[in-house]
């Protein structure tokens, strides 16, 4: 299923496909959600999200990898 993310989706948090906390959306830019998490996190989700980060300590998410957006987070299709 693909979502179009938008602006309305900065500050949520975001999970993976189990229900883990994985970090929270900072920016959306180009159609990316930009997520902040601790370094291993990021560096996971960079592995299995290869799409990069605005720095060090985000990692990027396309709609493609959104499984599901409720009022307080975005669930992705994919597990750390």
């Amino acid at each position: 299923m693909t979502v179009a993310l938008t602006e309305d989706e900065e500050d949520k948090t975001v999970v993976d496909a189990d229900g883990n906390d994985i970090g929270t959306v900072v920016d959306i830019h180009h159609g990316a959600a930009h997520v902040s998490a601790d370094e291993e996190t990021v560096e996971k989700m960079q592995t299995r999200l290869p799409q990069g980060g605005i720095d060090d300590r985000t990692y990027a998410v396309h709609d493609e990898s959104v499984a599901e957006i409720t009022d307080d987070r975005l669930v992705l299709d994919v597990e750390v």
